[in-house]
């Protein structure tokens, strides 16, 4: 058979052909269409700030070590978008037991700029706050949407706590409880205008 029109009529192969081509080329400006509808979405606006506020509560008595915290946020996938706090021991006795944080630290190896430059000292039991500029590691302010908050704390021979939650951030402003998790109490969110 032929690739092309005999005697007015298409070939089997020619009609196929041009079926596959149409189905590609339809499929293509379909990707093309959602990837511009995709970078279209708004940004985080500037003037907003989101406030994650956690209680430590150490469980058990007499000499216990202070947890180890991780405070970071996820996109809707799960893949990190920034460290807000990290709460460690000073290196290198430190590094040892980050690993405890088991969630945060296996996406940390992977990801350089999720690791902050600065890091404060484990945290004795109390209500602590962080809060999240709408920037990614890069600099960069991130698109409106779905995010996780992830809290999580380890101590060495101790329990392990892990709070992630989905939020919405918009346009619009809120107050959400998140929950709680073994050591960690009363974590909650607020987006709100810069303080």
């Amino acid at each position: 058979m032929r690739h092309s029109i005999k005697n007015g009529l298409i070939t089997r192969r020619s009609f196929l052909t041009r079926g596959v081509a149409a189905a590609l080329s339809l499929a293509l400006s379909s990707k093309l269409g959602l990837a511009a509808t995709t970078s279209a979405k708004p940004k985080w606006v500037a003037a907003n700030e989101l406030t994650v506020t956690f209680t430590t509560a150490l469980s058990g008595f007499g000499r216990v070590q202070r947890p180890y915290v991780a405070v970071w946020i996820e996109d809707a996938l799960g893949n990190p978008i920034r460290t807000l706090g990290l709460w460690m021991l000073s290196p290198p006795r430190g590094i040892r037991y980050l690993e405890h944080l088991t969630r945060w630290y296996s996406e940390a190896v992977g990801t350089p700029s999720l690791v902050p430059t600065i890091t404060s000292p484990t945290p004795i039991p109390g209500t602590y706050n962080v809060v999240w500029d709408g920037k990614n590691g890069k600099g960069s302010l991130v698109d409106q949407g779905d995010y996780y908050v992830c809290v999580e704390s380890a101590r060495q021979n101790g329990p392990y706590s892990l709070v992630r939650e989905k939020v919405t951030l918009g346009e619009a402003l809120f107050k959400q409880k998140l929950g709680a998790d073994g050591e960690l109490k009363d974590v909650t969110v607020e987006f709100r205008k810069h303080a």
